[in-house]
């Protein structure tokens, strides 16, 4: 017999253990696993990290500097992790920042985008879209809001027609109609259920 006649098949046991069992998370334990692989890896890295200090009007959801050369022609505004919301920006026109998209600012400044190639700071996403478009959206609220103003106001230069008061008159809108001697819309009986 060879050496190679003697090499035997492994077996159904030997089989079993190299099976890789597929690990079941929750969702927050897969976003946690997710965001500590973007964490120090060596204890001498968590010694390098320093605490962020904030010049007089910046915070966390300033916009990164990085980004601060692109204002001329893109809005960027953060919107919330959550799917409804995330889902409600992309349909109004906004484009996650993801490091496809700003391959420059990704060579620069890796530390900005998570594992899942966005910039995130905490439950915000940051997004982006054509400053005239952005402006556009931002100003809707305001252009229905003067003009609804305006209507009431011009409704209230208006006369009023002959023998109306102006001030506002309830009617009665019972559809039970009961024959008590009173007037339409009579009032209460005591010791009625309502």
């Amino acid at each position: 017999m060879t050496k190679e006649a003697e090499v035997k098949q492994p077996t159904i046991e030997q089989k079993v253990e190299e099976i890789v069992p597929t690990l079941i998370m929750s969702d927050e334990d897969r976003y946690i696993a997710d965001r500590s692989k973007s964490q120090p890896k060596t204890l001498d890295e968590v010694l390098m990290v320093k605490e962020k200090r904030y010049i007089p009007g910046e915070h966390r959801l300033s916009l990164p500097k990085e980004l601060k050369i692109y204002l001329d022609r893109f809005a960027f505004r953060w919107i919330n992790k959550r799917k409804r919301a995330v889902d409600e920006a992309i349909n109004k026109g906004w484009v996650i920042a993801n490091r496809v998209l700003f391959p420059d600012v990704a060579t620069k400044a890796k530390h900005l985008f998570s594992t899942s190639g966005a910039i995130e700071r905490g439950d915000a996403i940051l997004s982006f879209m054509k400053k005239e478009i952005a402006e556009d959206i931002r100003r809707t609220p305001g252009i229905k809001s003067s003009a609804i103003l305006k209507a009431q106001l011009e409704r209230g230069k208006k006369g009023l027609a002959k023998g109306q008061s102006g001030f506002y008159q309830p009617k009665d809108t019972s559809s039970e109609k009961e024959d008590t001697g009173l007037e339409e819309g009579g009032g209460l009986q005591e010791g009625r259920d309502f």
